[in-house]
Formats: C-alpha cells, sequence, structure tokens
C-alpha cells in the first residue's frame, strides 16, 4: 500500500469517525429540544431530524462502500498471489529487507 493509499483510507476514516460524532451529537441535542416548548423549536426539531436521518443514511452508505472496496482489495491481493506466488515472495522478501534497512537507521 502507498503511502498515498494510506493517506487516503486514514482520511476516509477520519470522516466516518466525524460523522459518527456528529451524529451523536445531532440526536443529543434532538433528545434535548423534544423537552423544549415553542413553535420555532418545533421546526428546529423537524430540520434537526432530518438532518439525523440523512446524516445516518450517509454514514450507512460510506461504511458500505469502505467495506465493498476493502472485500475487493482483499480478493484481488489473493487472486495475486495464487496466480503470482514466487513474484510474491520476492516482493514480501524485498519490502522485509528495505524495513529492516530502514530500521537499523
Amino acid at each position: 500500500m502507498t503511502d498515498t493509499t494510506q493517506q487516503l483510507a486514514l482520511g476516509k476514516q477520519k470522516i466516518v469517525d466525524d460523522l459518527r460524532v456528529l451524529l451523536t451529537d445531532s440526536e443529543e441535542m434532538l433528545r434535548l429540544a423534544a423537552t423544549v416548548p415553542g413553535e420555532g423549536v418545533d421546526a428546529l426539531r423537524e430540520r434537526l431530524g432530518a438532518h439525523v436521518e440523512t446524516l445516518q443514511s450517509a454514514l450507512g452508505d460510506a461504511q458500505e462502500s469502505a467495506q465493498r472496496r476493502y472485500r475487493v482489495a482483499t480478493v484481488n491481493a489473493e487472486r495475486y498471489v495464487r496466480r503470482n506466488p514466487w513474484r510474491s515472495i520476492g516482493i514480501a522478501a524485498s519490502a522485509g529487507f528495505l524495513l529492516g534497512v530502514l530500521s537499523t537507521r
């Protein structure tokens, strides 16, 4: 996995984590707003409820997409290793050697 790929994966995970926090906070605000009477608060509750539903949907879609891509990458990696066992061993040995050289510095 390249540095760019790892950074993208970490960035996507950060977005998912942020969405979870936002969803939790929004749900808490919705619970708190349920106890406050008033006409303007009713509209706020409705808007906040709609945002929570949208956020839940977006988070579910993001998780589903990430899982799908992870499965595809896993299947492709396994297929590559099975088709090219010696090349895979060479790549793994080279990566281990490079990590060993870098860790001694």
